[in-house]
């Protein structure tokens, strides 16, 4: 049986410090720092460009564009990405949702 049952709607979204973007953490281990969350663009909103130190990444598209390095993708697109690999940025013309999962204690690097 699954330790953890929620709706997505009963998280709040939490703003990061780009505008336009923001996080619903959806469940985080403590033991291990791995996370779910859902990550928001609005329309306009850009992530730079960056890495995680210690985190693997996936990232599927829920729904909107969601434009990674300049390539739109749009919802059932998925990514996946190796600790310590620079990736983006990423943007959204019209906004967009996607589901990210990292497999440890989150870390964000500028490139």
């Amino acid at each position: 049986m699954y330790h953890l049952k929620q709706h997505a709607d009963s998280v709040a979204w939490t703003p990061l410090d780009f505008p336009g973007v923001s996080l619903r953490v959806l469940w985080t281990d403590p033991d291990t720092g791995v996370m779910s969350v859902l990550t928001r663009l609005a329309p306009g909103a850009s992530i730079p460009a960056h890495f995680h130190t210690k985190a693997d990444e996936t990232v599927y598209v829920l729904e909107g564009d969601f434009i990674e390095d300049g390539a739109t993708h749009g919802p059932g697109s998925f990514f996946a990405g190796k600790a310590g690999v620079p990736h983006g940025p990423h943007s959204s013309v019209g906004g967009c949702i996607v589901l990210t999962g990292f497999s440890a204690t989150l870390d964000f690097v500028l490139v």
